[in-house]
């Protein structure tokens, strides 16, 4: 056993996944996201995996073709939350977890209308730093295991749903809108971001654009109107520093 974060049951002697899937409905009357996330593994592989849990209600764990892993969750701990352990079977690729938050979710924040700019449509958004991407998805929460992602998360009407990767479309769902994302870089669980609520799009630049409240969008685009000149200036430095180094 090899525990290298004091704030993660991650184990540096277990499988790592690699890759993770969310698929996420949205209910903003229950303050809960409601879905499956599939934690994808570089390769085959088998024995206990120690995943971080933080108010999560697990229903299953499955692999591929359906058939039922077993797992355990430890006692709760106030900072680590509840470790999710997972026994995968010989030759283990992924691991699908349906499973849906609590309404006290760390990493949410739930806003009423009222509490918006436009105050006619609930808002939501996330903050899974430091260590609370653990109330969103059971993972390895820790910044040493790093992954990949792609999402679909699903909305009511009229709402539109962003996150930290790139969007890829969206079409109708019985309860709303699916918008699909992909996020191809390895990043820290941290950094895994979403918002949802009535909001609209301004162009920065070819690479960069702002979403926000109608009512604010106009205000924000104006704040951040030097994004790509400091995406510019960024990578001239990062080059230059690259050819002194060769």
């Amino acid at each position: 056993m090899a525990r290298i974060d004091p704030h993660s049951y991650f184990d540096t002697d277990q499988p790592q996944a690699k890759h993770v899937r969310l698929r996420w409905q949205v209910d903003f009357h229950t303050h809960q996201l409601t879905g499956i996330a599939t934690l994808m593994f570089e390769t085959p592989c088998s024995g206990t995996v120690d995943l971080d849990s933080k108010g999560l209600t697990i229903t299953s764990v499955q692999t591929p073709t359906g058939r039922d892993i077993p797992y355990a969750l430890g006692a709760d701990e106030p900072i680590l939350g509840r470790k999710f352990q997972v026994q995968l079977p010989a030759e283990t690729s992924e691991v699908t977890i349906a499973y849906h938050t609590s309404p006290e979710a760390m990493a949410l924040q739930w806003l009423d209308p009222a509490q918006t700019a436009g105050k006619q449509h609930p808002f939501l958004f996330s903050q899974c730093q430091a260590i609370h991407a653990r109330t969103l998805v059971p993972l390895q929460d820790t910044p040493r295991a790093r992954v990949t992602y792609d999402a679909e998360v699903t909305v009511p009407e009229p709402l539109t749903a962003v996150m930290s990767a790139a969007p890829c479309g969206h079409r109708p769902a019985a309860s709303g809108r699916t918008f699909a994302f992909a996020m191809p870089q390895p990043i820290p669980p941290y950094l895994l971001a979403l918002a949802v609520g009535h909001l609209e799009s301004r162009e920065l630049s070819p690479r960069s654009r702002i979403w926000a409240e109608p009512e604010t969008v106009a205000a924000a685009a104006y704040e951040f109107a030097d994004v790509e000149a400091m995406l510019t200036r960024a990578r001239g430095v990062s080059c230059s520093g690259a050819r002194v180094r060769a």
